[in-house]
C-alpha cells in the first residue's frame, strides 16, 4: 500500500543507488587515470632516450656544418693549387725578369693562401675528429636503451590493454546500476559531477546537532538537512553537489 511518504522512500532509494553508481564511476576514474599514467622507469628511459636523441642530433648537425666547412676549404685548395701549377708553367715561359717578379709575388701569394687555409683547416678536422668520437659514444648509449625502451613499450601496452578490458567490464557494470536510477535524476548528478571533480553525490554527514556536507564540509540549514532526510531531490547550498542522508 503506497501512503504519502512513497515518493520521498522511491528517492531515497534512486539516491542511495546513485551513491553506488558515483563509487563506480569513481573506480572507472581511477582505472582511467592508472591507464593514462605511464610508470616511472618507462618515463624514465624514455626521457634518457630523448634526451640523448636530441643531443645526437644536434652534433649531427654541427658535424655536417663543420664537413661542408672543411670541403669548402678543400674545393678551394685543389682549385689554388691548379693556379699555382699554371702560374709556375707561364713563369718558365716568361721572356723578361720583370715578368718573371711578376709570377714569383703570384706564386708566393697563392703559396700564402693555400697554407692559411691549410691552417684553417687543421682545427676543422681536429674538431670532427672529436665530434665523430662523441657520436660514436652516444650512439652506443642508445643502441643499448632502445631496446630496453621497446621492453617497457611493450609491457606498458599489454598493461594499459588489461586496464581497459577492466573498464569495460565496470562500464558494463555501470550500465546496469544506471538503468534503475531515473532519467533526470542521473542527469543532474552526470552534470554536477563533471563540474565538481568525479563528485556529483555526497552524505550528509551528523555531527552532534548539526549536519555537514561530507562534499565541503559546510554546516547544513535545517530546513535543507530535513529535506535530506526525507529523500528529496536536495543539493548543498555551498558545493551545490546531491546530498544523500547515507545509510541508516
Amino acid at each position: 500500500m503506497n501512503g504519502p511518504d512513497a515518493p520521498h522512500r522511491g528517492q531515497l532509494e534512486a539516491l542511495k543507488a546513485l551513491f553506488g553508481l558515483q563509487e563506480k564511476d569513481l573506480e572507472i576514474d581511477r582505472l582511467q587515470q592508472e591507464a593514462e599514467s605511464l610508470p616511472e622507469e618507462l618515463l624514465s628511459v624514455k626521457s634518457q632516450v630523448e634526451a640523448l636523441e636530441r643531443e645526437l642530433e644536434d652534433l649531427l648537425e654541427r658535424q655536417a656544418e663543420l664537413r661542408k666547412e672543411y670541403n669548402r676549404h678543400s674545393l678551394d685548395i685543389e682549385d689554388l693549387t691548379a693556379k699555382e701549377k699554371q702560374a709556375e708553367a707561364e713563369q718558365r715561359q716568361a721572356q723578361s725578369a720583370r715578368e718573371q717578379t711578376q709570377y714569383e709575388n703570384r706564386i708566393q701569394q697563392i703559396k700564402d693562401r693555400i697554407r692559411e687555409l691549410l691552417e684553417l683547416s687543421t682545427p676543422i678536422m681536429e674538431a670532427m675528429e672529436n665530434l665523430e668520437a662523441e657520436i660514436a659514444r652516444l650512439e652506443a648509449e642508445l643502441a643499448q636503451l632502445r631496446p630496453r625502451l621497446e621492453e617497457l613499450l611493450e609491457a606498458n601496452r599489454v598493461r594499459v590493454e588489461a586496464l581497459q578490458a577492466e573498464i569495460r567490464a565496470r562500464l558494463e557494470e555501470r550500465a546496469a546500476l544506471a538503468h534503475g536510477i531515473p532519467a533526470p535524476v542521473l542527469k543532474e548528478y552526470e552534470a554536477i559531477r563533471r563540474a565538481r571533480k568525479g563528485m556529483g553525490i555526497v552524505r550528509m554527514a551528523r555531527q552532534g546537532q548539526v549536519f555537514r556536507c561530507e562534499g565541503c564540509n559546510v554546516v547544513l540549514p535545517t530546513h535543507v538537512a530535513q529535506k535530506v532526510i526525507q529523500g528529496q531531490l536536495t543539493r548543498c547550498p555551498s558545493c551545490g553537489r546531491l546530498l544523500w542522508k547515507g545509510e541508516a
